[in-house]
């Protein structure tokens, strides 16, 4: 696993796997940003990466320039791997070990959620977050009134799902 563009391209991410950890291939990955590269510029974001695991997702949009990611995982050891990623390399970064509703926080113009499949985790996230991209990846097709659009990259589905602000 490795960081794909930007200024740490090519760096070498430490995996992790569990029975809820299981890191997104670099090539989903990859389909990942090159899809987001049509909707969003990366420069000056503010990122949450929800069910991080290795920090992957996270660590990519740092590398491309985020101005702010918030890492989250309930497994101490997938925090303990986020943080030897990213070390000492950027700063502007924070990492929590909650659960997932408790560390939907803030506002993010782009949020990751990778929950464990067959989880209905994502769901549920989905309905809590109240704006911003969402980069939701599951192992079922999914129906949500805000999909922007959809990919198969295997087992994996890739939604981007809008969520506007509402007063």
């Amino acid at each position: 696993m490795r960081i794909i563009a930007g200024t740490h391209r090519g760096k070498k991410l430490l995996e992790y796997y569990s029975s809820t950890t299981r890191p997104t291939t670099d090539r989903v990955k990859e389909n990942v940003f090159n899809l987001l590269t049509n909707y969003i510029d990366f420069n000056g974001l503010r990122v949450l990466d929800l069910f991080a695991g290795t920090g992957a997702y996270g660590i990519e949009c740092l590398s491309r320039g985020a101005s702010f990611v918030h890492f989250n995982d309930c497994d101490g050891k997938a925090v303990a791997i986020i943080k030897k990623n990213v070390g000492q390399t950027w700063h502007n970064w924070s990492v929590s070990q909650k659960d997932y509703l408790s560390a939907i926080k803030g506002e993010y113009d782009l949020i990751f959620l990778d929950p464990p499949y067959e989880s209905n985790f994502g769901e549920i996230a989905i309905d809590a977050i109240q704006s911003g991209l969402i980069v939701f990846e599951t192992d079922r097709d999914f129906e949500h009134p805000q999909i922007v659009t959809k990919r198969r990259y295997g087992r994996a589905w890739i939604y981007l799902i809008q969520k506007q602000k509402t007063n």
